[in-house]
């Protein structure tokens, strides 16, 4: 597995976990069974788990119609080769169901890799700019010259 796999890896599950995000969210302010926090304990974790099964349920479809194969991306594609020609259906079931859980129990995760690539990303453009700030000014000696 590359780091350009890993990238595409990383990119694809966070698309998939902020759109996730997005539709919850909506699903949370039309249904008060999902949205409204409870104030008895009991409750709540249960409407937290509703709310987790529906993230589940949303990013598995969600990997459903963009045919995301978790599988080839992570490499271990070769190893379900035979069960993927034999039982097409239940290879892209398990797909989906691997994304949603991945979406939605390694949220916290995936996250922070995401936070730490955006970082980096940052810091290398940053760098980048200081460089290209230090080639563009002229050295002392050469203002009095021009």
């Amino acid at each position: 597995m590359t780091v350009d796999d890993i990238q595409r890896f990383l990119t694809i599950m966070g698309a998939i976990f902020a759109a996730t995000q997005g539709i919850v969210e909506q699903l949370k302010a039309r249904w008060p069974w999902l949205g409204k926090e409870e104030a008895d304990p009991v409750k709540e974790e249960k409407r937290k788990t509703r709310v987790l099964l529906t993230s589940a349920v949303v990013a598995a479809l969600l990997a459903g119609m963009a045919a995301v194969d978790v599988f080839a991306m992570l490499g271990i594609n070769g190893v379900l080769a035979a069960f993927k020609a034999a039982h097409p259906t239940l290879y892209r079931l398990l797909n989906m169901v691997t994304v949603g859980l991945l979406s939605t129990f390694g949220s916290p995760f995936l996250h922070e890799i995401l936070d730490i690539l955006i970082e980096f990303k940052q810091h290398i453009r940053l760098r980048n700019q200081d460089a290209e700030l230090k080639l563009l000014k002229l050295p002392s000696g050469d203002k009095d010259k021009a």
